[in-house]
């Protein structure tokens, strides 16, 4: 796969992982490179936790030539054009994000919600046994999201271990099906604080720096938990995420009521129809990438 063609599919992914209700994940799926994704991430990481220290603290000689070889063989040139391409999303559709939050709440949030219901659809369709015991951890996870509601507010300035554990629990949605990083933000209510840092790194890039601390850590420690529970019991593990997405669907819609207390009829339909919207176009794309994996 020539790098441009990697870089456009970075450039989508950045584009999904900016919105809560579509994960990168996703489009990394119906384009393609899903596998490759994952599989390059795992391997990079095990080299980190392995061979690379011992190169640095001089236990294993290697020659500059043979770094490169081992770069290729873990795939690093297309994760890095891959994520240039996420980056360069993310950078610039922050803005239009930002403005969007700042003069739209309202609107922009119920077209939120319209994505995250229909995501919950692409975790049940991965469920194949539906019994009592299974839904049991489904109404455990659906209690457990909608305790969300319960966790106050950032303030303008959040702390950084805060920021830390939203960039750890934000990067486990490269590794669940149907969970957007940005819906993790979203329910810590960290969500617009991140997109406002981006559009000023100069004011808030320590901020930046500890959202990737966590994220660098969470995709080494939340990967291999996922991966464990998946093995242990895919189907309990799929029913408590789709409770957990459902019941943290509380918070962004209290977050609504908590901006405007009333609404104009046509203010209303407004944002029923923004939902519905969103709830078509993931349906639309996960139904592309069913077609792309049969």
């Amino acid at each position: 796969m020539d790098s441009i063609k990697i870089f456009i599919r970075g450039l989508l992914m950045g584009v999904c992982d900016l919105i809560p209700g579509i994960s990168g994940g996703t489009i990394a799926f119906i384009t393609g490179i899903y596998i490759r994704l994952i599989n390059a991430v795992h391997n990079v990481l095990a080299y980190l936790g392995g061979d690379l220290i011992k190169y640095l603290t001089l236990r294993k000689k290697t020659t500059f030539e043979g770094l490169k070889d081992d770069m290729r063989g873990l795939d690093v040139p297309f994760l890095a054009i891959l994520l240039l391409g996420i980056l360069t999303s993310i950078l610039l559709g922050s803005k239009l994000i930002k403005f969007l939050l700042d003069y739209y709440f309202a609107y922009t949030i119920s077209f939120f919600v319209g994505l995250i219901l229909a995501s919950s659809k692409i975790i049940f369709d991965r469920i194949e046994k539906h019994d009592l015991r299974n839904m049991t951890f489904g109404v455990l996870g659906f209690a457990l999201g909608f305790a969300t509601v319960f966790i106050p507010e950032v303030s303008a300035e959040p702390t950084l271990p805060y920021v830390f554990l939203g960039g750890f629990l934000a990067i486990s949605a490269m590794f669940l099906p149907g969970i957007s990083g940005a819906f993790v933000l979203l329910v810590l209510g960290l969500y617009g604080f991140m997109i406002g840092a981006l559009n000023d790194m100069g004011g808030r890039f320590i901020y930046i720096l500890a959202f990737v601390a966590g994220a660098m850590a969470g995709a080494a420690v939340i990967s291999k938990l996922i991966v464990f529970l998946f093995k242990k019991d895919r189907c309990k593990t799929l029913y408590f995420l789709l409770g957990l997405v459902l019941g943290a669907l509380s918070t962004p819609i209290k977050n609504i009521f908590g901006k405007t207390s009333v609404w104009t009829f046509e203010q209303a339909a407004i944002m029923v129809a923004l939902a519905i919207v969103g709830i078509l176009a993931v349906l639309l794309i996960s139904r592309k990438g069913n077609r792309k994996g049969s």
